[in-house]
């Protein structure tokens, strides 16, 4: 029978991390654990990991322009990018790590894939980009779920 369980967790680090856009902008990433749940399958262990990546972009004063007041969707900004795939230097990349309750530790690690830029502009006039990133989860279960030998 499997048997799924929301386990408590505390965060040890949860750093942001920072990219030096070509354009002379600032990219800055945080990866935020919302949910883990912990599935036992009879004697076998999984974890279930719900996260989110946060995006934040600190643009170039000189590609301001004028601030757009209306909701931009998915669509618009797949619709209007003009520089795709920019380069970017990695200014700081760290893991998140958190440990369960029951002695479990995970670590997270965010992978900047693509950056690029549309030709919309946000409410305060600066320029929306298009972020593609994965996630890379490490669990190292607890020994409680390591299997003994005979």
């Amino acid at each position: 029978m499997v048997n799924t369980k929301s386990i408590e967790f505390e965060i040890i680090k949860e750093p942001w991390n920072k990219y030096q856009i070509i354009d002379n902008s600032v990219l800055k990433t945080r990866t935020v654990l919302k949910k883990i749940e912990r599935i036992m399958d009879g004697d076998k262990v999984s974890f279930s990991v719900d996260a989110q990546t946060l995006t934040v972009i600190y643009a170039d004063s000189a590609l301001k322009g004028t601030p757009n007041p209306r909701p931009i969707t998915k669509k618009d900004i797949l619709d209007s990018i003009d520089k795709p795939d920019m380069h970017y230097d990695t200014l700081s990349q760290e893991f998140n790590e958190y440990h369960l309750d029951d002695g479990t530790k995970i670590k997270i690690f965010t992978n900047v894939t693509t950056i690029s830029r549309t030709t919309l502009k946000d409410p305060k006039g600066d320029p929306v980009y298009n972020i593609k990133s994965t996630n890379t989860v490490e669990i190292k279960p607890s020994e409680q779920y390591k299997p003994t030998t005979k």
